[in-house]
């Protein structure tokens, strides 16, 4: 699942190329041209808690070229759940468009919703109650979405998380009966339930408000089902899968891409970097280059897994740090950052079309953005091959929980001594 490396002859070993411009690619079956790059938005109003920070990182995202931006109803994540961040982008856009910066066809828009009502702002459906996607809700949701981004329709409109009793995220090992699930279940993904899925996606579609529609936090089972209903029923397929990936977390390349890929559904991963885990910024006593980057504007102690060790813990447990720091001494070997080790290996994996970057600070998002300049040569990702190999997947448990957390060493919430 790897693109052809895109190495220079002649070039001396422990090199990798940098390129001067970011591509734009076809994304999958649709006429959109996306970076390979796609900014990640979902901190923004939780973790970074001023609006003009994030702004600042829009507008830098847009100088540096990047034109796929990717948000959900459900934003920001961690705390002040639900709606602001779109509020926010929205914002932007209105400003950055009256002043002449850009034109609403200029920037492809991605946004979510959630079988959980949370950033719904439904009048009468309960915040976290679960719900299928019907009709009603699918409608509502993706007309607040519009009306909050003043977007006028949605170029990639996803299903955040399926609706049935599959399990989410920290494991890919099924259980029945919502076993694994940190949000409630409606449905038992029986025909029937992705039809009516589908065919609320249609309408959004055929009322121009969607322009292309995907799924996230998705598997081989789903992908098949809902693109068996569209077929049924006459609506155009997904177009995209944001699934958790990253080299510490390769499941989706397992029995999920094969789906993805016979149907013609592209990538669009979050979580190449561990929510910073791949930084190497928790190594701050033996790697400290790499927490001083953001001393000022992002201290340490103002990152995720020292703010907020319960949001997302499975990507910095203790068999995941073990691995970073194997990552970390690999990129420095080939005079690189372990960010742009991290972005750049998935960005050339074949599975995916554009990569997600989540930042906090301007200075992230060059450094994020100047990832999808590398192309890796052929030996670095071998080399990363290997350590996937000997950690396996340690980003998610498959049979004990507990087993996988009591592992030697420490997490990335725990203080380096």
């Amino acid at each position: 699942c790897r693109r052809t490396p895109r190495g220079t002859p002649g070039m001396s070993p422990k090199t990798v190329p940098r390129r001067d411009a970011l591509r734009k690619v076809k994304f999958g079956t649709t006429d959109m041209m996306v970076t390979e790059v796609c900014g990640g938005t979902m901190t923004w109003g939780s973790f970074n808690d001023k609006e003009e920070d994030a702004h600042a990182q829009l507008d830098r995202l847009w100088e540096l070229g990047v034109n796929f931006l990717d948000t959900a109803e459900l934003y920001p994540v961690g705390w002040n759940y639900g709606a602001l961040t779109e509020r926010w982008i929205g914002n932007w856009l209105k400003k950055r468009t009256e002043d002449g910066t850009l034109r609403r066809e200029d920037v492809y828009i991605a946004t979510k919703i959630n079988p959980s009502h949370i950033g719904a702002e439904h009048p009468t459906r309960k915040n976290g109650e679960p719900h299928g996607y019907d009709s009603e809700i699918m409608h509502h949701s993706c007309k607040k979405s519009i009306e909050r981004m003043g977007c006028e329709y949605v170029d990639l409109y996803q299903i955040h998380w399926p609706s049935r009793d599959t399990p989410i995220m920290s494991t890919p090992t099924f259980t029945p009966g919502g076993v694994n699930r940190f949000a409630k279940f409606f449905d038992e993904g029986k025909a029937e339930d992705f039809e009516r899925t589908v065919r609320a996606m249609k309408e959004l579609i055929d009322a121009g408000l969607v322009k292309h529609w995907g799924v996230s936090n998705e598997n081989a089972y789903g992908i098949t089902m809902l693109c068996a209903a569209c077929v049924r029923v006459g609506c155009p397929l997904p177009v995209s899968c944001q699934n958790d990936f990253s080299i510490l977390n390769q499941t989706y390349e397992e029995s999920t891409y094969e789906a993805a890929y016979r149907f013609g559904v592209v990538g669009l991963p979050y979580g190449a970097l561990c929510g910073g885990t791949l930084t190497g910024k928790y190594f701050e006593k033996t790697k400290p280059k790499y927490a001083a980057k953001d001393a000022d504007a992002r201290p340490l102690a103002k990152c995720r897994h020292r703010v907020m060790a319960g949001f997302q813990p499975r990507y910095g447990e203790r068999r995941a740090m073990q691995a970073t720091r194997e990552v970390v001494e690999l990129a420095e070997a080939w005079g690189i950052t372990p960010t742009e080790l991290s972005l750049a290996w998935a960005i050339g994996r074949k599975c995916n079309a554009s990569v997600i970057i989540g930042t906090t600070t301007v200075r992230q998002v060059d450094e994020c953005v100047g990832a999808a300049l590398l192309d890796l040569p052929e030996e670095l990702v071998k080399a990363v091959d290997a350590i996937h190999e000997k950690y396996r997947n340690p980003c998610v448990f498959y049979a004990d929980k507990a087993v996988w957390q009591a592992s030697e060493g420490r997490r990335a919430e725990d203080p380096e001594e």
